[in-house]
């Protein structure tokens, strides 16, 4: 269940980022940035479980 959830968050970060790039402006500078928080957190959930 949980390697799910991480493959959605992952696929939903790269995803905001990809279209964030297309789009031309704040709003595409903002999504790239939501995309890149997804991104983020992700990795700081995986690490955590693995000291």
């Amino acid at each position: 269940m949980r390697i799910l959830l991480y493959l959605i968050l992952f696929v939903i970060g790269i995803s905001l980022t990809i279209f964030g790039h297309r789009s031309i402006g704040p709003t595409g500078l903002a999504i790239m940035l939501a995309g890149l928080g997804v991104l983020v957190t992700f990795l700081w959930i995986y690490n955590r479980k693995h000291r």
